[in-house]
């Protein structure tokens, strides 16, 4: 059972299979490794196992080696000596796993090819490897146990300790592995495909050439050697040996016993819950995480569906505070149907027009994002809609004053009796006096009034136009940061960003639109029907002539709520404000300062340290294990060191980094830009050389070389001069024979030498005594290979004919094809010999050596490819010449790269070269990958701009160990990126809709400080800065404008008549003081001093006036949309999802910066050195009479040079 669990490890992928339980001691002091404590082990290894229903799986323990190490099958039996034996095997094997001998796969077969032969005193690492794996094979690495209990079963501490002292080390932590897989055995017929399609070509050279050098280099199948010579032929041979048998092969497959959903529901079901963990524990030991089988993220996934519901509570949420507000249901509700709108019109947008195809589960997020900042709008927008309907009510009874005489604000006896009962003070400044409700004796008549479309539309105009500038800043500016997004190069951040950012701009269209249409249909229609079936709002504007006790309650509260929300934002807020204005500042600009050092600086955010994301809270027992428990134990720190350390570093040339794959789409690759590669050229493979070798001379930046320059030595020696040399005589060689006659070439062979006729006909004809057995020539084309035999009809030829210099005869017919091959190689030969190798040498100028290098490369890359395809064996090319070239490769370090086979010749032409070698970097955090990646970036650019060709100056390298830190490196300088993109649009719709500079640059500074705040308590809490925490910055410019801008609109748009009564009042009590002085000639001169305390105190109270009215107009509804958000992220909170809940609380705590800082920081730092009149303002008017003037000068002057044309 434990030999077929080992077999299931190196089967499956990892352990993915496995259900992992890591348990630890529950004293401190105690010993994992002792008999008690193994026993105990032993037990609960029994029990997961029987809980989870798989008593007939495999499953390991460090209970079961010591019982395996002493050859017992069961670990309740061990003793104190099998504990004590299996602790001396450890400390034995130590020192071979700290040196990592066990890390090299040591078999059987790997002892009998290491051959002892060295001089004396000195060993090869091999045979030193060999004497070990010989003395401990059976000890320490049989099938690499010992080797998985150190890196699985006892913890790096341990390991540490046995070093330093045998007896005394503690094993604190280890695991049990139970197995989730279950073995089938059956025979499958062996894959044939590659067979068939190898098997023409392959018994074709076998006809033509295999069969004999096999025959005589006694090297013929055994099961087919009575078909070959000499008892049989070569044909039936090849057929014999080159054959696709049926023959079928056992394979064990390993099946699943719970797949992905069900242990979901098993991890679910025993061990999600925070209560249940603790249960699993005794005396002796305590379980603290799991690995279940690899389900982490696919429970995470199951989770988000769940915590979806938590959309309904936030929900509940907006809509209860809403009502609260408002007092209005159906307010409520259509916020939450606008959002649900938005989103759903947002996602046909996002998967048609965009035709994005990954939807990731963080664009669920945007719900709670939407439900909150939506109410933003809606409060400031019904806000508005309120002041304008009072303003118009107030401008009504003004007309109606002037045509019957009455006085204004008649107020009833019970109206009197209740402002009485009042018990906070009703604020006393001129917006909220000017813009609270008048009091009809008549509810119904007003509300005929208001529902009239005179009054609607002039209400709607107004409310538009306060607010929609407001709005639309607000709704812009966060949509544009959430767009920001783009500007980072991760998929997952940039579609967050789109979606949420469309989501955004649809909700605010929905406002002024369908949610503007409905506020008028609201006012007309439903309002009055809501109010006599449900009291709920209960202003003054509703019946007050009912008599039930709860209207009257109803009445009560919603009065005193009101009253509360006026004298808070109308008289509280603004005394603070304007009376602690200086302490304010001086207490929120060193706040803000310091946030922005905590987040340049210190603590500041720091990028991942790990590829993990976590997904659920840190006390989930998977958690504990990704990123507690891998810690722990040197296997999994090996595999991390394996996948970062010493990265292999490739230059790629012949491709351009170009990606033009759809940004949106993962999967779409886009296509490739090829560049010219010019491989052929000697220039290119000199360059090709030299950079192989400079790479060599850089051990700071690379490892060695050797394999790669011996790599490319191969291939450069393809083209080499006296192979280019041979080549050029071979083809002139063949030119002349496809010229020649053969009676031509026997003449020209006996004017050469008499003896070669002879040899050709020795060669040719064989003597009557001829045996195939004695045969010992390569030429085994003239043999018949159906008979295996001569044809003896060549005897007949007659040497003194061949030699007749003058007339020789050729009298022959059934062997002329035989004869003439033979005379073709001999005259061939012979013509080759002849050229003249200096002259050859000369004539191989650049232009012909480029192009036969270029015809060397493509036969070379044809052969390839034939390799791959299962075409070896065709054109020659022996079947077992793949095998050979793959032995004698020494790595894939240097790489050409072929294209399609030309339809025309067959011919592959090379497209790219990828150079590749190992790395000089053995650390894994980010700030030495960065290094690391500019030092190689400062090395290549320059070397390739000074150095390669041209052609070759496109050139980039890349690096799967920097694919990591790629994304560390897009967090960090796309976050930042996107962030302060974000502020600049912010400052600049700030400035174009507010007209203000000093506004704009006032409310750019609060944002920062906001930000950095909030940024900095993060860094604080050890955040990094992973996806979440990039998108989470990236949309906190966006979350934290509404504020300031409501504040700093509402500042510019204050009512010019409240500033000049405030002004005149200041100036008059200025003027009475003046009047009181006895002295005139004291009083001029108190004037001339005084006239800038004047003009100072004027300046003051029309910054006061504005901060009054900016708080009256859009305070509470400022509060109300920040409390909401704030609620929507507080139900975030109560997810089990770490992204989930890092959102919501950066939304709380985001939204309680804005607020404090827009409250306590920007309106205090109006009130001290805010604009006054037109002091910074951008003059949109003279600049439109300014264009419309040019725009009519240009036209008249055009209309005159018209007229011109026209007369002449």
């Amino acid at each position: 059972m434990k030999c077929l669990l080992f077999f299931c490890l190196s089967k499956i992928k990892g352990r993915d299979g496995m259900i992992e339980f890591y348990i630890e001691r529950t004293q401190s002091t105690e010993d994992l490794l002792s008999i008690k404590h193994l026993q105990s082990i032993c037990q609960w290894e029994k029990k997961f196992k029987h809980l989870l229903s798989l008593n007939s799986t495999a499953s390991l323990s460090l209970a079961t080696f010591v019982a395996l190490y002493s050859a017992k099958n069961d670990c309740q039996l061990i003793t104190n000596n099998d504990v004590a034996r299996f602790r001396s095997i450890l400390h034995t094997c130590l020192p071979y796993y700290i040196n990592g001998y066990m890390d090299i796969p040591l078999s059987d077969i790997f002892l009998n090819r290491v051959i002892l032969e060295h001089q004396p005193g000195y060993f090869t690492h091999q045979e030193q490897v060999k004497a070990v794996y010989t003395a401990l094979r059976h000890t320490c690495f049989y099938k690499n146990i010992t080797r998985f209990i150190f890196d699985h079963f006892v913890d790096k501490q341990f390991i540490v300790d046995l070093q330093q002292m045998k007896s005394q080390a503690k094993v604190s932590l280890s695991t049990i592995y139970i197995s989730n897989y279950r073995s089938h055995k059956y025979n499958r017929t062996r894959d044939q495909i590659m067979c068939e399609r190898r098997r023409p070509h392959s018994r074709k050279y076998c006809e033509e050439r295999g069969c004999m050098k096999d025959y005589r280099n006694k090297l013929l199948l055994q099961s087919c050697a009575n078909q070959a010579p000499p008892k049989g032929n070569c044909f039936k041979y090849c057929q014999c040996k080159f054959q696709c048998a049926n023959a079928t092969e056992q394979i064990v497959t390993m099946s699943p016993i719970y797949k992905g959903q069900e242990l979901v529901a098993l991890f679910e079901k025993y061990f999600a819950g925070k209560r249940q963990l603790p249960t699993y524990r005794d005396r002796f030991i305590k379980l603290i995480a799991l690995n279940f089988a690899n389900v982490r993220e696919r429970a995470a996934m199951a989770r988000i569906s769940e915590d979806m519901l938590l959309v309904l509570i936030a929900t509940t949420l907006i809509i209860g505070i809403t009502v609260l507000y408002l007092r209005s249901v159906s307010i409520a509700l259509i916020i939450i149907v606008g959002a649900a709108l938005s989103i759903g019109v947002s996602f046909f947008i996002y998967r048609v027009i965009y035709r994005i195809p990954i939807f990731p589960f963080m664009n669920l997020m945007s719900a709670f994002i939407l439900i909150g900042i939506g109410c933003d709008d809606i409060f400031v927008f019904f806000d508005t809609w309120d002041q304008e309907k009072a303003e118009w009510l107030r401008k009504y009874q003004d007309r109606q004053q002037q045509d019957v005489n009455i006085p204004l604000n008649e107020i009833t006896n019970e109206e009197t009796q209740v402002k009485k009962k009042r018990k906070f003070k009703l604020p006393s400044n001129e917006f909220q006096s000017r813009h609270r409700l008048p009091l009809f004796n008549d509810p119904e008549e007003m509300q005929r009034l208001l529902s009239s479309e005179e009054a609607l539309t002039e209400i709607m105009a107004k409310t538009l136009k306060h607010a929609a500038s407001s709005m639309f800043v607000t709704s812009f500016t966060t949509s544009a940061a959430f767009f920001t997004n783009m500007l980072t190069n991760i998929s997952f951040v940039q579609v967050f960003g789109v979606f949420t950012g469309t989501c955004i701009l649809l909700y605010f269209l929905i406002t002024v639109t369908a949610i503007s249409a409905f506020a008028v249909i609201y006012e007309k229609y439903i309002q009055n029907i809501v109010s006599r079936l449900l009291s709920i709002r209960f202003t003054s504007v509703v019946d007050t002539s009912s008599d039930d006790s709860t209207g009257k309650l109803c009445r009560r509260l919603a009065t005193i709520c009101r009253d509360i929300r006026l004298y808070t934002f109308g008289h509280l807020m603004p005394f603070i404000i304007i009376n602690l204005r200086y302490l304010l500042v001086l207490l929120f600009l060193p706040m803000g300062i310091l946030g922005l050092v905590g987040v340049f600086h210190y603590p500041k955010l720091q990028v991942p340290s790990t590829q993990k994301v976590a997904f659920f809270l840190k006390d989930n027992p998977m958690e504990t294990y990704e990123f507690i428990m891998k810690t722990k134990f040197n296997g999994y720190s090996k595999e991390e060191k394996r996948l970062f350390a010493y990265p292999a570093v490739s230059f790629i040339f012949g491709i351009r980094d170009i990606d033009d794959g759809y940004i949106f789409d993962m999967n779409d690759r886009g296509h490739l830009h090829l560049m010219p590669l010019y491989l052929e050229r000697q220039m290119t493979l000199d360059f090709f050389k030299q950079f192989i070798t400079d790479l060599g001379a850089r051990p700071d930046l690379f490892g060695s070389n050797y394999d790669l320059d011996k790599d490319f030595e191969a291939f450069y020696q393809l083209t080499s001069e006296n192979i280019l040399i041979a080549k050029i005589a071979d083809d002139r060689a063949r030119q002349n024979l496809y010229n020649t006659s053969h009676l031509s070439m026997i003449k020209h062979l006996s004017q050469l030498n008499t003896s070669l006729i002879e040899n050709l006909v020795s060669d040719t004809v064989r003597t009557i005594g001829y045996r195939i057995e004695t045969d010992e020539s390569d030429h085994e084309d003239y043999i018949d290979s159906k008979s295996g035999k001569i044809n003896k009809t060549l005897n007949r030829i007659s040497l003194k004919q061949l030699n007749n210099r003058l007339n020789p005869i050729i009298n022959y017919s059934n062997y002329r094809k035989l004869f003439n091959k033979t005379l073709e190689k001999y005259y061939k030969d012979q013509l080759e010999r002849s050229y003249d190798k200096n002259e050859i040498r000369r004539f191989l100028n650049g232009t012909i050596r480029d192009t036969l290098t270029g015809e060397y490369h493509r036969a070379a890359l044809r052969t390839a490819m034939q390799c791959l395809t299962g075409a070896a064996g065709a054109n020659n090319i022996p079947p077992d010449f793949c095998e050979r070239q793959l032995n004698k490769q020494r790595s894939v370090n240097w790489a050409v790269l072929p294209d399609k086979a030309s339809s025309v010749d067959g011919s592959v032409r090379p497209f790219a070269v990828i150079i590749t070698i190992r790395g000089a970097l053995n650390r894994t955090d980010y700030d030495s990958y960065n290094s690391y990646y500019f030092n190689i970036k400062n090395f290549f650019d320059p070397y390739i701009k000074q150095n390669a060709p041209q052609h070759l100056q496109h050139a980039w390298f890349s690096s799967p160990g920097f694919a990591f830190y790629g994304v560390q490196r897009e967090l960090l300088v796309g976050s930042y990126s996107s962030l302060i993109a974000s502020l600049g649009i912010a400052l600049l719709v700030l400035f174009l809709t507010s007209g203000n500079l000093f506004i704009a640059v006032y409310a750019l500074i609060t944002i920062t400080f906001a930000i950095a705040v909030s940024v900095a308590i993060f860094a604080a809490l050890k955040w990094e800065l992973g996806i979440i925490e990039a998108i989470i910055v990236i949309m906190s410019v966006g979350l934290s404008v509404d504020f300031v801008v409501h504040f700093g609109v509402g500042y510019i748009h204050t009512d010019s008549t409240d500033i000049e009564r405030k002004r005149k009042n200041i100036k008059d009590r200025y003027l009475a003081s003046l009047s009181t002085s006895s002295d005139n000639s004291e009083v001029q001169t108190v004037s001339r001093i005084s006239s800038y305390r004047l003009l100072y105190r004027e300046h003051q109270i029309e910054r006061e006036t504005r901060v009054t009215e900016s708080i009256a107009r859009v305070g509470s509804a400022v509060f109300m949309a920040a409390f909401t958000t704030f609620a929507a992220g507080f139900s975030m909170t109560l997810s089990a999802l770490t992204s989930f809940r890092q959102m919501g609380q950066f939304l709380m705590t985001i939204m309680f910066m804005s607020w404090v800082f827009a409250m306590f920081f920007f309106l205090p730092l109006c009130a001290i050195i805010g604009p006054v009149g037109k002091c910074g303002s951008i003059p949109f008017q003279r600049i439109g009479q300014f264009c419309k003037q040019r725009l009519f000068c240009c036209r008249r002057r055009q209309d005159q040079t018209n007229q011109q044309d026209i007369n002449e």
